[in-house]
């Protein structure tokens, strides 16, 4: 197993892939190896060379996984399960629809720990609403949490 970081993207406009672009950058300022992913096409065992797994998600619809995210989804559905991974969700959503805020990166947060994964950091659910520019916030994040994937990725060794 390799202790680079796999980010996973499911994305409609390019704004998660944005983001996933600057979480990557704060896990090298952090000397943390990490990779992109586009969830285009991906299974779960496209995750079997990473031990910490980061997915960026934006919610489309009312509460859907982006459309390149749904194979992907439903291929962890399907997978026997995700022990001795570790994840993190970076969601991204507006409350101006509350009633499905954030809901395709709680479908996964969800999904991960039903399947046996360990969760090395709270949800994030972005605001598009709130003024704030999701690709800043999700690079504050990734340097706030890169000490708990550090210490987890010292653990597997």
């Amino acid at each position: 197993m390799s202790s680079t970081v796999g980010i996973f993207v499911a994305t409609m406009t390019g704004t998660a892939e944005m983001c996933a672009d600057e979480i990557e950058g704060a896990l090298s300022k952090a000397d943390i190896e990490s990779e992109i992913q586009l969830m285009d096409g991906r299974t779960a065992a496209s995750m079997d060379p990473y031990d910490t797994i980061i997915i960026v998600t934006s919610t489309y619809g009312i509460g859907d996984v982006p459309d390149n995210g749904q194979a992907f989804y439903k291929s962890i559905e399907d997978c026997a399960g995700l022990a001795g991974k570790r994840y993190a969700v970076f969601g991204l959503g507006d409350m101006t629809y509350a009633a499905s805020f954030c809901e395709a990166g709680r479908k996964f947060d969800t999904l991960f720990e039903s399947k046996g994964a360990k969760r090395f950091a709270p949800f994030l659910a972005h605001d598009a609403s709130g003024g704030e520019l999701a690709e800043d916030v999700a690079g504050a994040w990734a340097t706030e949490i890169a000490p708990n994937i550090t210490s987890e990725v010292a653990e597997a060794v």
